[in-house]
């Protein structure tokens, strides 16, 4: 992790820009955001109501047969059901398992409590279940709508289990039942009550309504019509609610809804399209309903391909069953058709089902039914009935799954809750991935998510990416994330959880100790335990209740309350949903065994130890701690607690914290390896063949918004024990030895009182309050080497030959200055800052000021870093000179002043250009490898650009009030024209810069001197490009002022404006495939986050969701790539027909952009891809014989 480059470009950066010469609190600057913006928007559990089938043939085997001696209860060990079984006994386990597990219905990540309220019948309650042969009551039944709960899960449970199976199916009577249910008065009893048998108001028009109809096929009975004939499916001129019209007076617009109607009544179509067409509830509800939110991004029109005459199978958008575009209250219809006659219809031969049956696709006969070339039949033969389930799906917009093997009824049940569920998707936070390129192997990646109306869990997800494109669950978790696995526990003493003792222990403080609690200063120091012990009031309630909070955090669940039900004397501790807390702005950092090329003594034989090292990965969570999780299984292997979030423990443990969310460990970790030994590494000094280095993977982890500053951890050995080569594993007993540093600080904690301290104690102390006060809250994103992104480059080698993390010092911090961290890992690891002024704080530079993070660069592919550059709050872009070998000659460039600092217009296109414009996120850096012509005529001479650009985005996401900033923010590739020479032989031998010289400006001698660039683009003498609109918001990038050999000369970069509001860099820049074409994702961050998760309301307004987009440019001189990347038209063709696009909007949250066999692509947190054309071979790629 000491290179900044791989071998490849060793020698890129150096030829390139030596070019010749080688030749106090409560008035803090930022009110840093608690919760998330935009994702704490109510939510609205929706209404469910489920109709069994438990007729007589649901005694009948799985092929039909209606007769079986198999009573098999579970399926086969591989999850499969014999032809053989009951459909009864298939339908009980799916929906609650056996023997106490298992089961839809026992699955609290599907179906968590509160997810959901859910009634009930059957067609005949042969079991006795009370109540469930109606759902429809004025009255609360055992069956009626309820908030899932714990008792009311269990009533639905012992409802299933006494299924038995008699009689006919009137399939009817559970429309019917279903609808008027949801048509009851509104009072304390109704289904649209706020809490139905408690609370009536307020009713809420956005509550979405759903009906699951499984059945085993065909039905009989009476066929009850809908009450109000003019609404059937087959009307003609019917105004929607909307204003819409359905069946229109003329054939055209009859046409449009073809597929929905038929020529015949009473048919279940015929109600689930009534109960989706007539509002349920007309007056007496607060809100509005919305349209479904895949409709709002849906496409105008969809062309299902061609039926049978060979017409376009063509729907609008209203029109297309895919989509939801009611305003209404409604009711979705799903249903299931659980045999192999629910595929089949001998009296319909002339209709084909589609392709795909679980659930049924767009094709077969489907195209015909929109076309209108084929018509629905009429169901007055039971032979035909089955395609009443799949037309009664198509009226009421669900879904018709029609099942013929035992385990997808399983599969049917968890697809349509998981799209009930859409609404309240997880939010996905970050995503690693444990390769770059899946065109030989899988890939294996790893994404966060927080659910916010879960009492704020969260967890991680493990899938493999396929060489296909398409991704699967690692199958070595099971299934399961992290939270299930922390949950699955069922002792929480195996947990291996460590944290930081602030107790001074004789010449240093203790340091890392279990996060156990002890009578005595054995773990934590009395001070620490005192927080535990206090109450969000600040009353300190004893050992007892510290104690007990400790236990909490670590996941101890028994004394939790209940929202429900209350919190007692007994319970007084917040209702948790899972041990496991909400990851927000961690990213998520895979570590697999040693992988680096470094030839410094004793590393090879390192790799060479570890290479069957645990993969594992990392990421901070707003539970406390930061957690470590083994890639094989998911199974936690370490948590730590870092010193600076114990002061606000308590806060995670009070009922209120739910709607009064706060950040913990909520920054981003990042390893590397380093020799802990440092020092001599050249193999002339006479001491090399004595030395004897000790390699190590150190972890850096910061608080983010949580708190200030940041910890290290030993991670090398990921086991129990001690690995082979002696290297300590994660125990207890170790915590000394794994706790390297914790240098973090609650955001309200106050400076350690130095002055009653003696001897080496109050030296420490008062060297640590002194640096403290350049150190803030660190939020940047781990830099990442940008030709092997598994790498940070900020974990590194310096020219003094020691190991260091190089960080910015965020925001916040006591002296308001933007400050680089130099953290020694090795020896006495002390802390080396450099200062950009020295103004006073509140002044200048050091008002409301701080650093990002920094991108380092080994000029010289000699494995030390001699330049840093990173930004400020300010608009500041800071260069640092680490050149030499000796600490105090480290400085900020250009005589201390910024290489440029960034200023934009008060709105796009206005030419004045005088606001600040921060930068929160690290640079991205490439040698120049233009040319630039002097003169003209005949006596014109061409030489090399030369130097570095350095290219960064504007804007920032960490002020309550920064997802409202609508100010221009910009993208900027800049130059530093500096060069550089070597100074020293042997083992001192170092680069310098070059201080200029020769015949300049045009001789080919020359050797600029270095220069900042001043304030602004006009000063900075920067090209501008633009963006262009060709369709929607997607883009292409045009030239304003092009840089060109003839005009290299005039300019020193190029800027472009991003167009949207309030859009701004957030993410680091990529250079996409080792080409000089940079990656730019920018957001529209949410907004819009005071408002109560657990209140439920249709405000839907008070949330703004993120926007993103990305974009492809070039470094050099920000113009468009030369060859088509983005497939605009779907077409899997790269050509004109794209229009040049270079910028689209993609979905929110993280993504990442693996190698294919003949694509790359930019996979969402959701497993979605999309494909990008690969650069032409080698043609966009900086090589040696560019440079030489």
């Amino acid at each position: 992790m000491h290179r900044t480059a791989a071998p490849r470009f060793r020698k890129h950066l150096i030829a390139l820009a030596a070019s010749a010469a080688l030749a106090p609190h409560g008035a803090w600057a930022l009110d840093l955001a608690q919760s998330p913006p935009g994702t704490v928007e109510p939510y609205v559990s929706p209404n469910v109501i489920i109709s069994i089938d438990d007729s007589g043939s649901m005694e009948y085997r799985l092929d039909s047969e209606a007769s079986t001696s198999n009573n098999q209860t579970t399926p086969n060990v591989d999850g499969t059901w014999p032809a053989s079984s009951k459909r009864i006994n298939v339908l009980k386990y799916t929906m609650v398992g056996s023997g106490g597990t298992g089961g839809i219905f026992r699955d609290t990540t599907l179906l968590p409590d509160k997810k959901i309220r859910l009634s009930w019948q059957a067609m005949w309650n042969n079991g006795g279940s009370t109540d469930a042969l109606n759902v429809n009551s004025s009255t609360m039944k055992t069956n009626s709508m309820r908030r899932l709960n714990t008792a009311h899960r269990n009533n639905f449970i012992s409802f299933i289990s006494n299924l038995k199976a008699s009689n006919g199916t009137p399939s009817h009577l559970m429309f019917k039942q279903a609808d008027e249910y949801m048509r009851q008065p509104l009072g304390t009893s109704s289904a649209w009550a706020s809490d139905p048998g408690t609370t009536g108001n307020p009713y809420l028009a956005c509550r979405r309504s759903y009906h699951i109809m499984m059945t085993d096929g065909r039905w009989n009975g009476t066929a009850y019509d809908v009450p109000d004939t003019s609404k059937r499916d087959n009307a003609t001129n019917l105004t929607l609610p909307d204003s819409n019209v359905y069946g229109g007076s003329n054939a055209t617009e009859r046409a449009k809804t073809a597929l929905y109607r038929d020529t015949v009544n009473n048919t279940l179509a015929d109600w689930a399209f009534y109960s989706w067409a007539n509002p349920m509830q007309t007056s007496g509800l607060t809100g509005t309903m919305q349209p479904a939110a895949d409709y709002r991004k849906a496409p105008a029109t969809e062309n299902f391909g061609k039926d049978t005459a060979n017409k376009d199978a063509i729907l609008e958008r209203y029109w297309n069953p895919r989509y939801n575009p009611a305003t209404w209250t409604h009711m979705v219809t799903y249903t299931i058709g659980f045999s192999t006659v629910s595929t089949t219809w001998p009296g319909a031969p002339t209709i084909f089902g589609p392709t795909e049956q679980t659930p049924f696709g767009y094709d077969g006969s489907f195209r015909d039914f929109v076309t209108g070339t084929k018509t629905w039949p009429t169901m007055d033969n039971e032979n035909k009935r089955s395609l009443d389930l799949w037309h009664a799906a198509l009226n009421g917009r669900g879904r018709f799954y029609a099942v013929t093997k035992g385990e997808d009824l399983e599969k049917a049940f968890r697809e349509i809750f998981g799209q009930i569920n859409t609404a309240t998707d997880p939010d996905l936070s970050a995503s690693a991935t444990s390769g770059s390129n899946i065109s030989r192997s899988e890939v294996g990646r790893y994404t966060a998510a927080y659910e916010p109306t879960n009492d704020w869990k969260g967890f991680v997800t493990a899938e493999r990416l396929k060489p296909d494109g398409t991704s699967v669950s690692d199958s070595g978790w099971n299934g399961k994330n992290t939270a299930d696995k922390l949950d699955a526990l069922a002792t929480i003493s195996t947990r291996l959880i460590l944290s930081w003792s602030d107790k001074w222990d004789t010449s240093k403080y203790r340091g890392g100790v279990p996060f156990k609690w002890a009578s005595d200063e054995a773990n934590l120091s009395t001070a620490q335990k005192v927080w535990l012990q206090k109450n969000v009031g600040g009353t300190d309630q004893g050992a007892t209740k510290g104690q007990e909070r400790l236990e909490y955090i670590r996941g101890e669940r028994s004394k939790e309350g209940s929202d429900d039900t209350g919190y007692t004397t007994a319970k007084p501790y917040r209702e948790r949903q899972s041990r496991q807390g909400d990851i927000i702005n961690s990213d998520v950092w895979y570590v697999g065994p040693p992988a680096g090329d470094s030839l410094l003594k004793g590393y090879a034989n390192f790799v060479r130890n570890e290479k069957s090292r645990q993969p594992m990965i990392y990421v901070g969570g707003n539970d406390g701690m930061l957690h470590g999780f083994s890639t094989a299984d998911g199974q936690e292997k370490l948590a730590y607690v870092p010193q600076g979030v114990i002061p606000t423990l308590t806060l995670l443990t009070d009922p209120q914290y739910n709607n009064k969310h706060r950040y913990f460990v909520d920054g981003s970790p990042m390893t590397g390896d380093i020799d802990a030994n440092g020092g001599i590494q050249d193999p002339t000094d006479p001491n090399y063949a004595a030395f004897v280095p000790d390699w190590r993977t150190y972890l850096v982890g910061t608080l983010g918004l949580g708190g200030k500053g940041y910890f290290v951890l030993d991670v090398t050995n990921p086991t129990a024990t001690a690995s082979p080569s002696g290297i300590p594993g994660f125990a207890e007993g170790n915590a000394q030895t794994l706790v390297k540093l914790d240098r973090t600080r609650g955001s309200t904690e106050a400076a350690p009182i130095c002055g009653a301290m003696t001897g080496a104690e109050k030296t420490m102390c008062d060297k640590v309050v002194e640096e403290d006060k350049d150190i803030g809250h660190i939020t940047s994103r781990p830099v990442r080497d940008t030709t092997d992104t598994a790498r940070t480059t900020q974990i590194t080698r310096m020219n003094n030959n020691r190991w260091a993390v190089v960080l910015g010092n965020g925001y916040n911090s006591t002296n308001q200055r933007p400050v680089l961290l130099i953290q020694y890992l090795d020896g006495l690891r002390e802390l080396v800052r450099l200062p950009t002024t020295t103004q006073a704080a509140g002044t200048g530079n050091a008002k409301d000021n701080g650093l990002g993070a920094p991108r380092v660069v080994d000029l010289d592919g000699d494995g030390r870093i001699d330049v840093a550059y990173a930004g400020d709050n300010l608009g500041n872009m800071w260069k640092f000179d680490l050149t030499s070998a000796t600490p105090g000659n480290w400085k900020v460039a250009f005589g201390g002043s910024p290489l440029f600092t960034a200023q934009g217009p008060a709105a796009l296109n206005n030419a004045s250009r005088t606001k600040i414009q921060p930068i929160s996120t690290a640079p991205t850096v490439r040698a120049n490898d233009r040319k630039k012509q002097t003169g003209s005529g005949p006596t014109a001479t061409t030489s090399r650009v030369g130097g570095m650009m350095v290219a960064f985005g504007t804007g920032r996401n960490v002020d309550a009030a920064d997802p409202s900033n609508v100010d221009v923010q910009s993208l900027y590739s800049v130059l530093d024209n500096t060069r550089y020479r070597y100074a020293g032989t042997g083992a001192s031998k170092r680069l310098e810069v070059h201080p200029g010289g020769g015949s300049c400006p045009n001789g080919a001698d020359c050797v600029p001197a270095p220069a900042a660039l001043g304030t602004g683009v006009a000063t900075a003498k920067l090209a501008q490009q633009k963006f262009t609109d060709v369709s929607g918001e997607n883009a292409k990038v045009d030239i304003v002022d092009e840089l060109k050999l003839e005009t290299w000369g005039n300019y020193n970069g190029w800027y472009m404006d991003l167009p949207a509001v309030g859009e701004r860099l957030l993410k680091p820049l990529e250079f996409y495939d080792a080409t000089n074409l940079l990656t730019v994702w920018s957001q529209v961050p949410a907004k819009g986050s005071n408002v109560d998760p657990n209140v439920e309301s249709c405000e839907s307004t008070s949330v703004d969701g993120e926007r993103q987009y990305r974009t492809f440019v070039n470094i050099m001189d920000g113009k468009r790539p030369t060859f088509q990347i983005v497939d605009l038209n779907l077409d899997k063709k790269y050509d004109a027909a794209d229009k040049d696009v270079s910028r689209v909007p993609v979905t929110k949250g993280p993504h990442s952009l693996v190698r294919g066999k003949k694509e790359i692509k930019d996979y969402d947190g959701k497993g979605n891809f999309t494909d990008n054309a690969p650069p032409p071979e080698e043609s966009m790629r900086p090589s040696w014989r560019q440079i030489r």
